[in-house]
């Protein structure tokens, strides 16, 4: 006899997060026995989490890859093998509160025009973390991470990308909230695509949310749905952090403002790592710890190049 295909497929993708990946599997026991789908893609992190997952979450499916490829990748060979109507993204640094799913699907199933929908997110203490945002243009290139975010904190622009008079106990449509839980219907992910492989790590969830705008497909914000984010889990511990943002950025005002966006966006990035140098020498000198200057400026020459 065929098995029933599930409705929902969680896909959780980890790197090096083994013990924030256990209490990620543990908060969704109870939405496996309701008969979901869960897929653990293990990115190559050899912190043992791929034979964690197997001796204690025996009904969780664990795809552990040879080689690290990255967020979008990883992801996007989690989602392949899934089979439910539904495809919940998930990443491991997140712990989903009781009838968050539930929330979520029952949205997604009565508002079949929503291109995805996505809960609150709040800290450990239960804070509701700012998460929805803006899409990013030009002016956003000049005002975030450059000298001008110190200087102007409250910039119309600034308020306008980070969405700082949104009100998180509102239901409604967002622009982009990150995938770190996003719930979409699983034909739709396919017609896009997935996510777009020349983002590693950072802004694939922006173009995805870009993608799906242009597709008239809005994207909604649940407050009554609440999930847990520790947040920063695996990207702190890149010590190339800085340069893969700067990368990833730089893809996406090219794919979606343009070649020209691409250069205005590395001027505005010389500006901020001309900030950076000058400053260095006063940073050392007050005793402040401050990262070699040789590599940083080897990966701004590589970042200019490119």
């Amino acid at each position: 006899m065929t098995q029933a295909k599930p409705e929902l497929s969680v896909v959780v993708t980890t790197w090096r997060t083994r013990e924030l990946l256990r209490s990620c599997l543990q908060s969704l026991k109870s939405v496996h026995e309701a008969g979901a789908e869960v897929i653990v893609v293990e990115d190559a992190g050899g912190d043992g989490s791929e034979t964690m997952v197997r001796a204690e979450f025996a009904w969780a499916e664990v795809m552990a890859l040879d080689s690290n490829v990255g967020y979008s990748c990883a992801t996007n060979l989690g989602c392949a093998k899934a089979q439910g109507e539904y495809l919940l993204l998930l990443n491991a640094d997140t712990e989903v509160r009781a009838g968050a799913v539930d929330a979520l699907l029952n949205f997604a199933r009565t508002h079949p025009e929503h291109g995805a929908v996505a809960p609150r997110l709040v800290g450990t203490d239960g804070a509701t973390q700012a998460s929805c945002m803006a899409f990013p243009n030009l002016s956003t290139a000049l005002f975030f991470a450059t000298p001008l975010e110190r200087l102007w904190p409250g910039s119309p622009e600034l308020r306008r990308y980070f969405m700082r008079d949104f009100d998180h106990d509102q239901e409604r449509d967002v622009p982009q909230p990150p995938t770190a839980a996003l719930l979409l219907p699983r034909a739709l992910w396919n017609e896009l695509d997935g996510f777009d492989e020349a983002f590693g790590l950072f802004f694939g969830d922006v173009d995805l949310a870009r993608r799906l705008e242009q597709r008239a497909r809005p994207i909604r914000f649940l407050p009554e749905s609440e999930v847990v984010h520790h947040g920063g889990a695996s990207t702190g511990q890149l010590h190339d952090f800085v340069a893969r943002w700067h990368a990833d950025r730089l893809t996406y005002f090219r794919k979606h403002h343009g070649h020209l966006a691409g250069i205005w966006v590395k001027a505005c990035t010389t500006l901020a790592w001309a900030a950076h140098v000058l400053a260095w020498p006063v940073r050392r000198l007050g005793g402040k710890t401050s990262e070699p200057l040789r590599p940083l400026c080897r990966s701004f020459g590589t970042f200019l190049v490119s």
